[in-house]
């Protein structure tokens, strides 16, 4: 087994907490600490709008951009953090949002690359994380099974050290929409890969055993220093006594499966259907990445892939998705209508 301690954004702000995450993912017997590295600016526009949202003890708005800027790892920070990681031998891994980020964390000295779920329609990020050649970790929430296979497919291109993570979401979710029957349809799509699960259930280690039982040889799962911590991927994640209950009940569920001594859960096991589940929908819209105008830009002026940018739409209308870039960097396209900064490009501004 191979399992993952998503630190992610739950630092809060200091690398002495980013120390402390790392030392309790080494007590708990974890593979890799893994941390989330994006700017702001590669992630939102400006302009995504507004958020609210609620957990268990309180309610939230707050503007989306600049919330996020907040949670940006500063990349200085990794000369301590990776060195660190290597000296309690765990591995340290970041997923990365944009091409940018995966060129510096490879330079740094990153061996195994992290994509989200956000970024599976991130053709362009993918390639290059392909490219690269090392062993890359994917996950596929909200993905329908042939935007599943493109990403494969486009991996494979290049090599086939890849392991696919079959997870939801939605934050937390509930046992009975996580629907890990999806590990079956992947087994079964992409016999060739490896499979595994990241899990944002509240429960401890539900999910992820019933996720061993099914196969699965990796497992993510959000942890955090202390649940009533501020920030959204608090609540739902694991304090340091429950990160190290997971890694046992996990390793137990791995020696049950080689004897066959397991029991598949009917309520976790839910739906097969590789498909964007309704729970879904709202994140999906909200995060996966899409093509928005870099800078003004005038009608009947050419469209330069120069001229646009790979971003989360937030509360802003949807554009065409990232493989599309590559039509700007091939092609003489030229806009239909005065686009503005931080529009969504979308088939009417170029063709028609």
């Amino acid at each position: 087994m191979y399992i993952i301690a998503e630190i992610g954004i739950n630092f809060n702000g200091y690398l002495e907490n980013c120390l402390k995450m790392i030392d309790i993912s080494v007590d708990a017997g974890c593979n890799a600490a893994k941390f989330q590295f994006f700017t702001a600016n590669g992630m939102y526009p400006i302009s995504a709008g507004k958020l609210d949202w609620k957990d268990a003890d309180k309610e939230y708005s707050y503007d989306i951009h600049s919330a996020v800027k907040t949670f940006e790892l500063p990349p200085e920070w990794l000369d301590t953090i990776m060195p660190y990681c290597e000296s309690k031998n765990i591995d340290f891994m970041a997923s990365v949002f944009d091409i940018d980020g995966l060129d510096f964390l490879v330079k740094k000295g990153m061996k195994t690359i992290k994509l989200s779920s956000y970024t599976i329609t991130h053709i362009p990020l993918i390639e290059a994380a392909a490219k690269t050649g090392f062993p890359i970790i994917m996950s596929t929430g909200g993905s329908t099974l042939s935007e599943t296979e493109e990403a494969v497919r486009c991996v494979q291109k290049y090599h086939n050290n890849l392991t696919l993570l079959h997870c939801s979401i939605k934050y937390p979710t509930p046992l009975n929409e996580v629907n890990m029957g999806i590990l079956d349809t992947l087994k079964r799509a992409f016999p060739e890969v490896d499979i595994g699960y990241s899990d944002h259930t509240f429960e401890v280690s539900d999910a992820p055993v019933q996720a061993v039982y099914m196969g699965a040889t990796v497992i993510e799962k959000h942890i955090t220093l202390d649940k009533k911590m501020e920030g959204p991927d608090h609540f739902f994640a694991l304090e340091p006594d429950e990160l190290s209950k997971m890694v046992t009940d996990i390793n137990k569920a791995r020696v049950d499966f080689e004897s066959a001594n397991l029991s598949i859960d009917k309520e976790i096991y839910g739906s097969s259907a590789k498909i964007c589940h309704d729970h879904e929908k709202y994140l999906r819209d909200f995060a996966y990445m899409t093509l928005f105008a870099g800078k003004d830009i005038k009608k009947g002026e050419t469209i330069s892939a120069a001229d646009l940018r790979i971003l989360r739409p937030g509360k802003k209308k949807r554009g065409l998705e990232p493989k599309y870039l590559k039509l700007f960097e091939e092609c003489l396209v030229t806009s239909k209508r005065d686009i503005l900064f931080e529009e969504p490009i979308v088939w009417s501004d170029i063709v028609g």
